[in-house]
């Protein structure tokens, strides 16, 4: 048993989660134990020892002691079988010494022999093990290895083993599109075998998490797939795991009576599951009848919550936390359910912003775990702890907590060598005492027989003496794998120190160790540099996280070339830019050069994945002690100077100076007084109507902020981008779509008309995680028809985390709203992004429609940008209409709708109003 209290039958059928038993004791060891042609007798011993004690390690060790012998004289494929289930079972047993034992053998067997399978075999053990120590991001590295190997064999059954435990890391480690990926390859190799029972394990690992991805067809899908292989596999409890899972699923799309069913259906299997399984299963199924039934559900629920913060949906996770949490609680549930659910609920109103609230559960939870002894859970608890507050930009409380789980995993290694070496102490006792029997039986004998007692004394005296020789030999032996065990865990804190100070991508140092240059060269010159890559989050979201790793390195290579000439070191700041420290240079021109070559070096485009990028950088440059009297000071005027060069367009450098500083405090100021516009009412929104160029009438309105303070009307360029690097730009979003609301439906009450009225939404806004609420409370306060509000979304924004956006937009478009791109063609678009966004309406950027008449090759721009639009069933708006030939042109290549100077501009709203009505005049007048 697991030392939680959960049976190794339950774990793999229920919930992918559970970190211990996803593939389970009995499929792990079947997996690695199935017969090998070349010796079946021995592979179907090993195999009917782990069927008929797969739940109790020692005995299973104690068995397969005698088997060591003929299996390393076999070698191969059988070598590999006796030392996966070897190294299981004593992993099973926390003695993770002789795992790393069998590890490094299953290693060489691979290359020596070129086994794929023995290094697939190797890696996926490693990861296993380092899971069940609670070291999680260790175990995903190896994980990683093993796949590449395991895709060179032919072995369904050990592909399965290997896929259904990388899915069950990628999810421990918050990677949910990895695990959905590896559980899907895990469904395809049971569908290879024939064999429906791991399918329905597979097929219910895949359908939380697509509910938690709110693919809430496929999660119904999948559960039901799982029930039907489990019915083929005569399997009660995967029948019952598959029905909890579609209740869930029926749940969330909003469908009782098809959740009533599912729960039903589940209630009477579980009341006929067998009297014994059921007892082995109590920590699942608690309450198997009667009116707490539901309690049944109440690891699902955990699960749920889980994988809701691994894709950051805080909302729901905060749902199905509390949910489980009062599950938990249900008739004295165990102590440690509770403080799971406890410390998820707190990290979920985290990542709601409630930092009070979410860090006094999350405390409470820790302590909870740590008050039960409860070490790996609460090492995988303080992780999880440390990802979200670096997610969320609290870089302080994640170094805190990390270095607590660096601290309890130092302690875990510690305590795994320590129990190690006392079991073999423990052997070496038990068989001294075994001789010393067996030596006073045969002197019994001897004097029973009163023959040859000269004969017998020297025998008995040469066996004492070899007796004494194999225990200096057995303490020499202990002595020496203490050293080794000492060597190991010396190397291993080495390797700590080495990950805390170095980047795990480059190789680089980190932000750690620049802060540790800096001080040491308080009393000297310096020079330092902020290198950030621009556009980097956009080439991301286009290519993948390997693509975007692939091009940091490179990156890096050429930085650190140049800096390295100039007698300075290069570090990884973040996931977006590069610190530097040089000599003093001596004079701003040298300063210049070395910038001029930092630009001059991304010239040359970079090559990914058979794609060429060009890359551009922001360099902000400051000297110590010139600049500032503290490093800290230092550090500000690079970041200032960085800034500056990012609002620069491509390659810019900017050096430090007192101008900038003097910009910045009136910025500062422009902020201060842009933070009380609001309150102060000194903001409005202007209307701009948009026509329907088949008809030429009022098709709808794009509200638009403007500022009207005391000093006069402040252009919306000057601070639309302020507010959005502020984050001021989250409230004053939230109070443009409440007035624009109010707004259509004060014109839809009044009788002049039903026009759709379009809202800008900036990205920051919409990646905010309270954005969906807003978007609720701004159409239930109003009453305000969905179907006539658009959301017009950048570009930009759309591709800086395309997934998230899709899954978003998705329920944006459940509520009944209008989505349209604005300003396309100006952004790091994907044609293949494009056909899965959900959007009604694709914009076209003024700056395409101002070259109509003037210049070709921008005129067939547009028209294809058109004909794409209208390929992909979108309706098109053309900004920046200006004059007749303009909409001559956008009308010939039927253009849905345009907006501009040349139908109407901007005007506060009861010009708008006046507008709409003079339009609904000439209406009648028409019909007239």
């Amino acid at each position: 048993m697991r030392s939680d209290g959960f049976p190794p039958f339950f774990g793999p059928v229920l919930f992918p989660a559970i970190r211990l038993w996803l593939v389970g004791g009995l499929l792990l060891l079947a997996l690695l134990v199935r017969p090998c042609l070349a010796a079946p007798a021995l592979a179907q011993q090993i195999e009917a020892i782990e069927a008929s004690h797969g739940s109790e390690p020692p005995e299973v060790v104690a068995r397969l002691r005698p088997l060591e012998a003929q299996a390393r004289a076999l070698g191969g494929d059988n070598l590999r079988v006796f030392l996966a289930a070897w190294g299981y079972a004593h992993g099973l047993m926390d003695q993770f010494t002789v795992v790393d034992a069998a590890t490094a053998e299953l290693i060489d067997l691979g290359e020596r022999e070129g086994n794929a399978a023995a290094m697939a075999s190797a890696y996926a053990l490693r990861a296993t093990m380092l899971q069940l120590s609670g070291r999680l991001s260790a175990a995903y590295g190896w994980m990683n290895e093993a796949l590449p190997w395991v895709e060179k064999t032919q072995d369904e059954p050990l592909r399965y083993w290997v896929f259904m435990t990388a899915g069950n890391i990628s999810l421990a480690t918050g990677h949910l599109q990895e695990g959905l990926r590896a559980y899907a390859a895990a469904s395809r190799s049971a569908l290879a075998q024939s064999n429906p029972r791991r399918g329905a394990q597979a097929h219910s690992a895949l359908a939380p998490i697509r509910l938690a991805l709110h693919d809430i067809d496929g999660a119904r899908a999948d559960a039901q797939q799982a029930f039907r292989l489990a019915e083929a596999a005569g399997s009660k409890p995967l029948q019952l795991a598959a029905k909890l899972i579609e209740s869930l699923a029926e749940e969330e799309a909003g469908r009782p009576m098809a959740r009533d069913r599912a729960q039903q259906l589940a209630r009477r299997l579980a009341a006929s599951i067998e009297p014994a399984l059921a007892a082995s299963a109590a920590a699942v199924n608690p309450a198997t009848r009667g009116a707490t039934w539901f309690n049944t559900q109440a690891e699902i629920v955990q699960e749920l919550a889980d994988l809701h913060l691994s894709a950051r949906n805080f909302v729901a996770a905060l749902s199905y936390a509390e949910r489980a949490l009062k599950l938990a609680r249900q008739e004295g549930g165990d102590e440690d359910a509770v403080a799971v659910a406890t410390i998820s609920a707190g990290l979920a109103r985290l990542g709601l912003r409630q930092k009070a609230a979410g860090e006094q559960l999350v405390g409470q939870g820790l302590a909870a775990l740590e008050k039960q002894g409860r070490k790996v859970r609460l090492l995988e608890q303080l992780n999880r702890h440390a990802d979200l507050l670096e997610a969320l930009g609290d870089v302080a409380g994640a170094v805190r907590q990390s270095r607590k789980a660096l601290a309890l995993e130092a302690e875990l290694v510690r305590s795994d060598r320590v129990s190690t070496v006392l079991e073999l102490q423990r052997r070496s006792s038990f068989e001294q005492n075994q001789r010393a029997l067996e030596g006073l039986k045969h002197d019994n004998e001897l004097q029973a027989s009163q023959l040859e007692r000269h004969r017998s004394e020297r025998r008995l005296t040469l066996g004492l003496a070899l007796a004494m020789l194999v225990v200096v030999l057995l303490t020499v032996a202990l002595y020496r794998r203490a050293r080794k065990a000492n060597r190991t865990l010396q190397a291993h804190n080495a390797e700590l120190a080495h990950v805390g100070l170095h980047d795990r991508v480059t190789g680089l140092p980190n932000r750690r160790a620049l802060e540790q240059r800096a001080k040491e060269l308080s009393s000297e010159s310096f020079t330092g540099l902020g290198i950030a890559i621009n556009r980097f989050s956009r080439i991301m979201g286009s290519l993948g996280h390997a693509a975007g790793d692939d091009l940091l390195c490179q990156v890096a290579g050429r930085l650190k070339s140049v800096v390295e000439a100039a007698g300075g070191r290069l570090y990884r700041m973040d996931g977006l830019s590069f610190g530097a420290i040089v000599p003093a240079l001596g004079d701003d021109a040298a300063l210049r050069g070395l910038l001029d070559q930092l630009l001059q070096v991304m010239q040359p485009v970079f090559e990914v994945q058979r794609q060429q990028l060009a890359v551009t950088l922001s360099i902000g440059a400051a000297e110590y002690p010139r600049d500032g009297a503290q490093t800290a000071d230092i550090a500000k005027a690079i970041q200032l100077a960085m800034r500056q060069a990012q609002g620069q367009p491509g390659n810019s450098a900017v050096v430090f100076t007192q101008g900038l500083l003097d910009h910045q405090q009136d910025r500062l100021q422009l902020e201060a007084r842009l933070s009380q516009a609001l309150e102060r009412g000194e903001l409005e929104l202007f209307y701009q109507a948009q026509c329907d160029l088949r008809t030429r009438k009022l098709s709808g309105f794009e509200a638009l902020l403007r500022w009207r303070s005391p000093e006069g009307l402040i252009p919306p360029d000057r601070f639309i981008p302020l507010a959005e690097e502020s984050g001021l730009i989250v409230p004053i979003g939230r109070w443009v779509l409440l007035q624009a609301c109010r707004q259509a439906k004060a014109w839809h009450d009044s009788g002049l008309g039903r026009p759709i009225v379009a809202v800008n939404i900036s990205p920051r806004q919409f990646q905010h995680p309270e954005f969906m609420a807003t978007v609720h409370d701004a159409l239930d306060s109003t009453g305000m028809n969905p179907r006539f509000i658009e959301l017009e979304i950048t570009e930009g924004a759309m591709m800086d985390d395309a997934e998230s956006t899709i899954a978003k937009m998705a329920e944006l478009r459940a509520l009944g709203l209008h989505l349209a791109i604005d300003d396309f063609g100006t952004g790091y678009s994907s044609l293949a992004y494009l056909k899965r966004f959900p959007i009604n309406r694709l914009k076209i950027d003024r700056a395409f429609v101002r070259d109509l008449g003037h210049h070709e090759g921008g005129a067939a721009i547009v028209q294809a940008m058109i004909q794409l639009s209208h390929s992909l069933g979108l309706t098109v708006v053309a900004e920046g209409v200006e004059d007749a030939s303009q909409e001559a042109c956008l009308r010939g290549w039927q253009c849905d709708v345009m907006q501009g100077f040349g139908y109407a501009r901007p005007v506060p709203v009861a010009d708008a109003t006046a507008f709409m009505a003079g339009q609904c005049g000439r209406g009648a007048e028409s019909a007239a």
